[in-house]
């Protein structure tokens, strides 16, 4: 047994025999008049991957969407809002949702810290942070209030991890436990590109940079190879045409040529045959013949 599998075991053995049983977390209140137990929901609008097992159901609809709404309001980017999202939602989660997993792994604090450190927080009555955005009167950048994604973590009301948890086993990381046989949604691949694509025109990395440096370059380089390659081939192509050009006026020149040397020389045997027949005509006819000299 690996030792994801061995900390699984040993966390459902502590819960107990008994079906586990939700407890309100993560600013999510469970109604005390909903059966206080995992179940399969036919429809969530919000947290929807967790649907095959989750303490959410339709009553949590509204607090769901209240809090997932909060960055998106407050303009964040869309990273920091995929983030905020997936830690709101993680109330929703089979383990976290019944208290099997109390703590967020901290990879996920330190990611979430790096994509909001820019935005805009302000803290509430109780001193957790929220969003800034409406009639806030107080509001400063993430990075200045916190220092590190386990500071934020906590002020955000979650419980951070520790550096010897197991992500997804001991600690939450956004992925659907591997025990309850619900695979994660795959993502399309036009999807996936679009949000690369929103992600990196909001916060370009270097290697984005790089990549798109690169594509220009190719791109001139390109344009300018086909450019050469196209008048190379269209003066090839004239060349072509006045050679067949100079070919067909010297056709023409000796085939005219050959039509005026042949006239010339019908001409001159027939002037021929026409002395001939005058020639003939004069021995042939006695009138016109010379008289005999005279006797004497």
């Amino acid at each position: 047994m690996s030792r994801k599998a061995e900390a699984a075991a040993a966390s459902a053995a502590s819960v107990g025999g008994g079906e586990p049983t939700c407890r309100s977390t993560g600013g999510i209140k469970f109604d005390p008049t909903e059966p206080s137990r995992q179940q399969k929901q036919r429809q969530l609008d919000h947290c929807s991957k967790y649907w095959k097992n989750s303490c959410c159901n339709a009553t949590h609809t509204l607090p769901l969407k209240r809090q997932i709404m909060e960055p998106y309001v407050a303009g964040f980017n869309s990273k920091c809002q995929a983030l905020h999202e997936e830690l709101t939602c993680s109330a929703c989660h089979p383990f976290v949702g019944t208290g099997r997993m109390d703590r967020i792994c901290p990879d996920l604090c330190d990611d979430w810290f790096d994509a909001c450190k820019d935005e805009f927080y302000s803290p509430d009555g109780s001193h957790a942070l929220s969003p800034c955005y409406g009639n806030a009167l107080i509001c400063s950048p993430l990075g200045s209030i916190v220092s590190t994604g386990r500071e934020f973590c906590h002020k955000m009301g979650y419980t951070p991890g520790k550096s010897t948890d197991t992500e997804g086993v001991t600690c939450f990381d956004g992925s659907i436990p591997v025990e309850l046989g619900v695979p994660e949604p795959e993502e399309h691949m036009a999807d996936a590109l679009f949000r690369i694509f929103q992600e990196q025109s909001e916060e370009p990395t270097e290697i984005m940079l790089v990549v798109v440096l690169v594509a220009i370059v190719g791109l001139f380089i390109s344009i300018k190879f086909f450019r050469r390659w196209s008048d190379e081939h269209n003066a090839l192509k004239m060349e072509e045409a006045r050679r067949r050009q100079q070919e067909a006026y010297r056709q023409a020149y000796h085939l005219g040529k050959t039509a005026a040397d042949d006239g010339a020389a019908s001409d001159l045997d027939s002037s021929d045959d026409d002395d001939a027949t005058d020639m003939a005509s004069t021995i042939d006819d006695p009138a016109t013949s010379s008289p005999p000299a005279p006797t004497q």
